[in-house]
């Protein structure tokens, strides 16, 4: 990474980050399922797992990001920090955005729910209301029902957002983190996870739960270690070895979340706080260990983006006008993408008996390509008046977007 300048800093290539963070979660929502059906076959477990939860990772990378563009320019001093002008920009830069996905979002859902088909039963579930518009208005979520399923990050984030302002105020200076303090806020945290996740599965579940998936802010709990990362990348320069040992850290723990993951529960099973998890007589797998997958990815994006500061070749591929490009417009492509294959899905349902191979090659080949318009014209006409710093703003079309400045 740089030193600490006089200027304002704007990492292209971080958007060129962005850009794959967002089409992997895209992935996610429109291949994934189809690909662990495929690798079921090959009967391994934890392989299965794996692509059940990468695509995913997307997630943990978007949040290891919004630590470092977020804290960067506070941290080292380059910019004095107001809390009123601070939480003002955010709300600014993140609402009108949301708003309108919100708005489409809740037209999806009652378009959905008025016309009908096998899909309401085997897809979309969700039901329109105006009370639960006017819940969604707000963001943050205690009942896990959303417009689109895609949003219960979006509230974790906004959590991290307004934690910032005592990030900064007890947050040590650069040239304090050291080594060892880095290493003992990563162990730290972990054992933070592991208490929070038993205390509030036992006394408040319906918020976080490790024996199921409660997607609602109760989650920010399986993802701190990412966004401390984030603000110790925002604090301090690494060098590309130490970026390999982020990487390799990451690995480790993803590839030993995955083995715990599957094989924990034949070993804890009735032992001490209910790893196991039991329906219909079945034993599965145990979900308190997501949080250390999540963590795991978390160690391995922040050593991407240390590589990324680094290595000049592969600045220079994610600073690609399209990838930058893809980046500005990610946070409306994450916005809206779930929604767009809720329409896209029900309306070919009409026209297919059930998930048929050319029901899953429709929905995809028109799902996608419109679910990026409806981000690019949401970005176009909504995002850009309220974002800083864009590059590719008044270039529609990916192949109009120029190249970055070369000080980058």
């Amino acid at each position: 990474m740089t030193g600490a300048t006089t200027t304002k800093e704007r990492f292209h290539f971080l958007d060129g980050l962005r850009g794959i963070a967002a089409l992997m979660i895209v992935v996610h929502h429109a291949f994934t399922a189809h690909i662990i059906k495929a690798v079921s076959y090959l009967k391994i477990p934890v392989l299965t797992d794996f692509f059940t939860y990468f695509t995913q990772s997307g997630v943990e990378l978007f949040f290891v990001l919004s630590g470092v563009v977020l804290l960067r320019p506070y941290l080292r001093r380059q910019r004095e920090f107001k809390t009123g002008d601070y939480f003002y920009r955010r709300v600014k830069r993140i609402y009108p955005p949301y708003f309108f996905a919100l708005l489409f979002g809740a037209f999806v859902v009652w378009f959905n729910n008025a016309f009908p088909t096998w899909y309401n039963e085997d897809g979309l579930r969700a039901q329109f209301s105006w009370w639960e518009t006017v819940k969604e208005t707000v963001m943050f979520n205690f009942d896990g029902v959303y417009y689109n399923l895609a949003w219960w990050s979006l509230q974790i984030e906004m959590f991290f957002y307004i934690l910032v302002p005592l990030i900064i105020f007890i947050f040590p200076p650069g040239d304090k983190v050291y080594a060892r303090r880095l290493i003992i806020s990563i162990i730290s945290t972990l054992l933070i996870i592991f208490l929070l996740q038993n205390v509030f599965t036992e006394y408040l579940s319906r918020v976080y739960a490790y024996t199921y998936q409660v997607a609602t802010l109760g989650k920010f709990i399986e993802y701190m270690l990412c966004f401390l990362l984030g603000v110790y990348l925002a604090a301090k320069d690494f060098n590309l070895r130490q970026g390999f040992y982020f990487v390799l850290a990451g690995v480790v723990m993803i590839f030993g979340s995955l083995i715990m993951f599957r094989h924990a529960p034949e070993f804890l099973a009735g032992h001490y706080l209910g790893y196991e998890v039991i329906q219909n007589g079945k034993l599965l797998p145990a979900w308190i260990y997501l949080s250390f997958m999540h963590s795991g990815y978390g160690l391995l994006y922040a050593g991407i983006i240390i590589l990324a500061f680094n290595l000049r070749s592969f600045k220079a591929l994610l600073s690609k006008p399209f990838m930058i490009w893809l980046g500005e417009r990610s946070y409306s492509l994450f916005l809206i993408h779930f929604s767009v294959f809720y329409l896209v899905d029900n309306i070919i349902s009409h026209f297919t008996p059930w998930r048929t191979a050319v029901y899953g090659i429709l929905t995809r080949a028109i799902g996608i390509p419109l679910a990026l318009f409806a981000a690019m014209l949401l970005f176009h006409f909504v995002e850009r008046k309220y974002a800083r710093g864009l590059m590719t703003d008044k270039q529609f079309w990916p192949w109009k977007a120029p190249n970055p400045p070369h000080s980058e």
